[in-house]
C-alpha cells in the first residue's frame, strides 16, 4: 500500500484491511482462513489464465505496474476454493 500504484482513493479501505490482517487475523489460530489481496489495479480485462501469485509483496511487471483483471482474480480465487494452497496466510496475484 505504499509502493505508490495503488490509486488513491482505495487507499483507506486497504489501510483498513492492512489492520485487520495485521492486528486480528494473523493471530487467529482456530479457523482455516486465508487473506487474497488483488493487485495495485484490479480492472476488466480479458481471462489470460497467465498471472503470478505471490506473498507479502506487491507483485509488478516489468513497466512497475501492478495489475490484474478482474476476470483472473476470479480464476485464481476460484482454483484456491477448488484447490487450497493457503492456509493461515496472505498471498496475492499480479501479472
Amino acid at each position: 500500500m505504499d509502493a505508490g500504484v495503488m490509486p488513491e482513493f482505495i487507499l483507506p479501505a486497504v489501510k483498513a484491511l492492512a489492520d485487520f490482517y495485521l492486528k486480528d487475523l494473523i493471530a487467529e489460530k482456530t479457523i482455516d482462513w486465508i487473506f487474497f489481496s488483488p493487485a495495485g489495479n484490479l480492472e476488466p480485462g480479458l481471462r489470460t489464465g497467465k498471472f503470478r501469485l505471490g506473498k507479502d509483496d506487491l507483485i509488478v511487471n516489468e513497466a512497475g505496474e501492478s495489475k490484474i483483471s478482474v476476470q483472473d482474480y476470479a480464476m485464481a480465487m476460484i482454483d484456491e476454493v477448488e484447490k487450497p494452497a493457503h492456509h493461515h496466510e496472505r498471498f496475492t496475484i499480479g501479472y
